[in-house]
């Protein structure tokens, strides 16, 4: 079954969520009897709220295929099927302000799940997970946990890694590299970098994200974001911030990036800075798979291979950023068993049959989700799939890192400064020391 949603009109305060659910404690207590669903053997009907596109996505097969194996469970996905996830989760919380039916919320990063979290929006899982009987950590590459609380399994596996025009390294001499550090990640740009003009190939080329504004610290174990863990103090004068814009000005005094200002000013789009064959390579992540054989229809020019994330120094382990989509059952829903047992299907059995995306279930076959998103593409024959698997088994998770619910505020501050150093405005300590006092205000005035 499925249901469009409807953007409801109206103005409501996030911070109602709690109460209007009834409230997060509240419903944690009630968590052994779950409503009406799932180990009752009574028909229960769930929503599966999502931003998916369900033909294109096979949603309407994953459907089915859990409704055939649990006849008493009917599952109501309701999408506006835009794939524009922060929007969704805006028309989520009007919906749950307004009292409707939410049983499983499906939420796309760390940032938008950690402030619902705080907002009791969320079911406590630990309860549930413990009655299924599975070890979390054994089964999933990222630890949904907030304070020894999980309230999300991890559906759709984010990871990060660097996407390579083989032929280029092929007639450089280059070998594809299995680890390396951002030294040789610089490097290699540099060797790969040819012509002059409107027809150069740059090396690389980086996004407009704030990722690519905090390389070394993005994989990093501890104070990987722009505030340290200790959620009370700036990250931005630190040495791997440092590093990461270090690794930015080098490409612009070596000319072995694409220029940030032709970046921003000609609007470009990292696919298409690949496959024209503008940059030989690009730091992208695992949603990039189903596309390495070429883009909208058209195959890719050149060979494509896999490198993993850069280390920040020699001797780091190989380690990605990472992240999910986190599957989560709503604090307020009457049917939480029967939505706790789609969530834990689907992140198990029904990703893999869904086909569409890298599951953060380690039980999953790689060999087989790697090719059947690799055949999706336009030519997979271009596609190296040992070399993506290579990296996908080497490359450790990087412990997911659960930011303060006003880390948009700090990431505006930060590339607010980042910005006007890229496009050469101002010099480095400027920016760290400029962003560092704006990082540091904004926290202390969200300090409780």
């Amino acid at each position: 079954m499925k249901k469009s949603l409807l953007t409801l009109s109206g103005t409501f305060l996030l911070a109602t969520l709690a109460a209007c659910s009834g409230g997060g404690d509240q419903e944690a207590s009630d968590s052994s009897d779950g409503g009406d669903g799932g180990s009752s053997g009574e028909e229960v009907t769930i929503r599966l709220h999502h931003w998916y596109n369900e033909e294109q996505d096979n949603w309407d097969d994953v459907i089915a295929s859990f409704e055939e194996d649990h006849p008493n469970i009917n599952v109501e996905s309701v999408t506006p099927e835009n794939n524009d996830a922060n929007e969704t989760m805006q028309q989520i919380d009007l919906a749950a302000a307004s009292g409707d039916q939410l049983d499983v919320i499906m939420v796309n990063d760390a940032s938008n799940y950690a402030q619902r979290v705080s907002q009791g929006m969320f079911e406590p899982l630990n309860s549930y997970i413990d009655e299924a009987g599975f070890n979390f950590d054994e089964d999933y590459r990222v630890n949904t946990a907030v304070d020894g609380e999980r309230y999300a399994l991890p559906g759709k596996y984010n990871m990060h890694f660097v996407m390579m025009n083989q032929d280029k390294l092929d007639e450089n001499n280059l070998e594809l590299p299995t680890e390396w550090t951002w030294s040789d990640f610089m490097d290699y740009a540099d060797q790969l970098s040819e012509g002059e003009g409107a027809n150069k190939m740059y090396g690389t080329y980086f996004h407009t994200w704030v990722d690519y504004v905090k390389l070394a610290a993005f994989n990093q174990p501890e104070n990987s974001n722009l505030v340290k863990d200790d959620g009370t103090t700036s990250n931005i004068d630190s040495e791997k911030i440092r590093q990461s814009l270090e690794i930015r000005q080098r490409g612009h005094e070596d000319g072995s990036a694409v220029p940030y200002d032709n970046t921003i000013s000609q609007e470009l789009s990292y696919r298409d800075q690949f496959f024209n064959e503008s940059a030989a390579s690009i730091l992208t992540g695992s949603w990039m798979i189903s596309e390495a054989g070429g883009i909208d229809g058209s195959p890719s020019p050149f060979n494509v291979s896999f490198a993993p994330y850069p280390k920040a120094e020699e001797g780091d382990p190989v380690t990605t950023p990472a992240g999910a989509d986190f599957l989560s059952v709503y604090s307020g829903s009457k049917n939480k068993d029967a939505a706790f047992e789609f969530i834990r299907w689907y992140t198990t059995e029904g990703i893999q049959e869904q086909g569409k995306y890298l599951p953060a279930y380690k039980d999953a076959d790689l060999q087989e989700v790697v090719d059947n998103l690799v055949q999706a593409g336009a030519a997979p024959d271009k596609v190296d799939t040992e070399s993506l698997i290579n990296v996908l088994e080497t490359s450790e998770a990087a412990p997911l890192n659960i930011p303060p619910t006003y880390i948009g505020e700090v990431e505006d501050a930060y590339m607010s400064e980042t910005d006007a150093f890229l496009l050469g405005e101002q010099d480095l300590e400027t920016t760290i020391q400029n962003a560092d006092e704006a990082a540091q205000e904004i926290i202390d005035n969200n300090a409780e």
